[in-house]
């Protein structure tokens, strides 16, 4: 991985040079959104002096004006998705490339629904399933992938949120064949009862409860598994130290799992990691969170000294 430098030559460098552009992108689409605004609230009152027989002439004045309000939405549409789009290429694409040349980025893109069901981490079935900003590459020898992540269900008695945040997959030794689940301690995703594992939980191989030896993370985590000597090759002292580190750190409920090859990672936020602000791309420390939430990634791995797995 390129060495980080100062993060203002970061800025000043690959930053600066779109600011003035993307700006202007970000000024057009709020302009036009002041503009369908008021044309909205205008046909609205123009109908309703009518109605009231204020203003016998309304209707024509109010037509007028929810024609400007539909080509308003147009435009304030159109500008807005271009904003993002460019943005996500001239901000975040260079963040990621900068911090890693040969990474892949997909602003549209995230892991897929089977990667999510496989690792077990929620296993609530969902409604709905959606995400974006899906990038990729090898980092220490370790072959990841990893995207921003948004599932909940959703039915006529109201929407469950069931995960908001960042999730990654990385590629570890193919020989290990089992699945090794280290959840949150009181929630630890089995079933309740018979209906609950059918109907309303997502499937799991049948697995035990397995016991670490280390009082302080069986605090924070519950591990079960599969295959209790696999999982004991994998769940070293060393990576428990590593995982309450990180979960510290972070201040995230963060759990993984170790499955059939595979690692996957979870890692809740409850904001959008990787959007535009409201502050706009002259906010420096905005784009100094961005910077950090992607490094945030390789650190992870490194931590967890995932190579040693590969």
């Amino acid at each position: 991985m390129e060495p980080v430098k100062d993060f203002q030559s970061f800025y000043t460098v690959k930053i600066l040079p779109f600011v003035d552009e993307l700006d202007n992108e970000r000024s057009s689409a709020y302009n036009w959104k002041k503009f369908t605004l008021f044309t909205g609230a205008g046909a609205f009152v123009c109908f309703l002096l009518n109605f009231l027989k204020v203003f016998p002439s309304g209707i024509i004045l109010a037509a007028g004006m929810l024609l400007m309000c539909i080509t308003g939405v147009y435009f304030w549409t159109k500008y807005s998705d271009r904003y993002i789009d460019d943005f996500k290429e001239k901000i975040i694409g260079q963040i990621i490339t900068y911090i890693y040349p040969s990474a892949v980025y997909k602003p549209m893109g995230f892991v897929s629904k089977k990667e999510y069901k496989a690792s077990g981490l929620y296993r609530r079935r969902f409604t709905d399933f959606d995400g974006d900003d899906y990038w990729q590459c090898v980092y220490n020898g370790v072959s990841f992938h990893c995207s921003e992540i948004k599932s909940w269900y959703e039915d006529m008695a109201g929407k469950e949120n069931i995960f908001k945040g960042l999730f990654f997959v990385a590629n570890i030794n193919h020989f290990f064949s089992g699945g090794t689940y280290i959840w949150l301690k009181g929630k630890a995703q089995l079933a309740s009862s018979l209906a609950d594992e059918h109907y309303r939980m997502l499937p799991l191989p049948p697995v035990h409860k397995m016991t670490t030896g280390h009082p302080e993370f069986n605090k924070h985590y519950s591990v079960y598994t599969t295959n209790t000597d696999e999982a004991s090759l994998i769940l070293t002292s060393n990576m428990q130290e590593h995982i309450l580190l990180i979960k510290t750190k972070l201040q995230s409920d963060i759990s993984f799992s170790f499955v059939r090859g595979k690692c996957y990672i979870a890692v809740p936020f409850e904001e959008n990691l990787l959007e535009p602000t409201t502050a706009g791309v002259r906010d420096k420390q905005g784009i100094k969170n961005y910077f950090y939430t992607i490094l945030l990634v390789f650190n992870i791995i490194h931590k967890l000294e995932l190579n040693r797995l590969a």
